[in-house]
This record gives structure tokens, sequence and C-alpha cells, in this order.
């Protein structure tokens, strides 16, 4: 049986990205390029880019075109680990864009989930963290003025968890709940994906030893970017 044409575009690409012809980040030739290239309809071409999207081996970049994808992000779900962590295992550089910063009052959410009373003051910080060149995350981070007082907007261009230890804090567990959302325009804009795109949403709170929790977090990840790994153990 013949093998269909998106197929066998899909197929040849796999075979270039595998031999190394088309390396991570490489701009992959346009859909009017690869339409003439194998004389198909640009809905062929699509139906293999989407393929290739699904199976992680390319990823679209708004605006710009379809890259080469990077090695996924292992995003261990049983245990604390800082995104910086994240990116040294995929040897990918850190970059955070600091979009929000500033002090607000505790609504009912926020003091719930903080150990607060409602209109305690809490810092709330939205940023996008970059791994190399790609926006992977949006975050929304809030913070207990109480416990930061002082605190910087500055930090925030570096690793949060690395800031409270080296404030003598020993960060001890977190509550999450992970859920596949779509994008709002806002977050699709800043992460450079489509509006109908899903993301994995994180809604994390991360504890002291002595069991307060020091921050509330809710995190848009880019789904073609990351992958979850969690280890079970039979009861």
């Amino acid at each position: 049986m013949d093998v269909p044409v998106y197929q066998k575009i899909e197929n040849e690409i796999k075979e270039s990205i595998r031999l190394g012809k088309l390396k991570s980040g490489d701009l992959l030739p346009s859909e009017n390029v690869l339409k003439e290239q194998y004389n198909v309809s640009r809905m062929t071409v699509r139906q293999a880019l989407n393929n290739l999207v699904n199976e992680g081996y390319v990823y679209r970049h708004k605006g710009k075109g379809t890259f080469v994808q990077q090695q996924k992000i292992d995003k261990l779900i049983h245990g604390v680990r800082s995104f910086t962590e994240e990116m040294m295992s995929t040897n990918r550089t850190v970059k955070n864009k600091i979009i929000r910063f500033e002090v607000i009052q505790a609504n009912s959410e926020l003091a719930e989930k903080l150990f607060l009373q409602e209109g305690d003051e809490v810092f709330a910080i939205e940023r996008v963290r970059y791994g190399g060149e790609i926006p992977v995350l949006f975050e929304e981070l809030f913070v207990p003025k109480q416990i930061f007082r002082n605190l910087e907007k500055d930090v925030f261009k570096g690793s949060f968890y690395k800031f409270v230890e080296s404030q003598n804090y020993k960060i001890s567990h977190c509550i999450q709940i992970i859920e596949v959302k779509k994008a709002d325009e806002k977050k699709a804009d800043y992460l450079k994906i489509e509006k109908s795109d899903s993301v994995l949403k994180i809604t994390r709170n991360t504890f002291l030893n002595n069991g307060r929790p020091f921050e509330y977090v809710r995190s848009s990840y880019r789904a073609d970017q990351y992958r979850f790994i969690q280890y079970a153990f039979k009861g």
C-alpha cells in the first residue's frame, strides 16, 4: 500500500532531523515552499506539519515559522525543583521577563492559600520564563509581604527559590494541581502560541519547613515544550 503523501513529508523531515541535517532551532521551509517541492496542496503540507508538532519534532513560533524542536523539558511532579534546575537538565539558558511587580491586598483566594487575612499585603508578580530563546512558561506569582518585607523586583530576574534559601529559609514541599487549559489571548501572546493552543496549567502552593506557605503560583506551560514525569510505587 502506498504511503500517503503527508506521511512521506513527515518521514523525510524526521529522517533529516535524525541524521542531523536539520538541527534543533533550524527553521523549516515555509508551507508554500513545501507545497511546491512536493507538488501537493497546502492542506496536505499542513497535515504533515501538524503531525510533527503533535509528535514533538517541531514547534511553531507565531509570526516566524516552524522550527525543529529541542528536547522537551522534563518536569518532575513528585518533588520540588526550580525552573532553573529544569533548564539545566536540557542545557538551556534561563531568561526571565518581568511584566508585573506590585503590592496588592489579598483577596479571599490569596488569603486562604497564603494563610493571611483578607486585605493583608501581597507581592504580585507576572513573568515570562524562557528556555533558550523560547518562551516556555507564563507565571503568576503571589508572595506574602509578611515573610519578605524588602523583596525587590530584580529578585525575579533569577531564581526565586535560590533567593528564599539565601534568606535562611528551608523549602519543604508543595501541593499542586495540574490541568489542561486553552491559552487566553494574553498568555498566547507572551508564549508566542495560538489562542486556541493548549497549555499545561499548574496551580501550586509551596511551603517552608515550618509549615508556612511562602508562595502561591499559577503557571501556564507550553504543552509542546514540556512533559511531566511522575515516579509511582505499588502500595
